[in-house]
């Protein structure tokens, strides 16, 4: 494999990385909307559905971790690149 072949995977592979960020990032802002949904403030406190904004938060948080993950590869990616 010539290095211009290597180089055009590695961008191959930034081109997925970038997309699946982009996607994860998309993810994260819909369940930071769904926890503030259920923590209302407006609401009386027994109608409050902290179970529900439990759980999406530790869908955020992983998901949060995964875009994390995700944008370090991006980055040492990039550097791999020369960009």
């Amino acid at each position: 494999m010539g290095f211009d072949t290597e180089r055009l995977r590695h961008r191959g592979l930034l081109a997925e990385k970038r997309e699946q960020a982009r996607q994860l990032k998309l993810g994260i802002e819909g369940d930071m909307l769904a926890v503030r949904d259920h923590l209302d403030p407006f609401l009386p406190l027994e109608e409050i559905r902290a179970d529900l904004a439990a759980r999406q938060a530790v869908d955020l948080a992983s998901k949060h971790a995964d875009y994390v993950a995700l944008l370090a590869e991006i980055k040492a990616i990039e550097k791999a690149l020369g960009r």
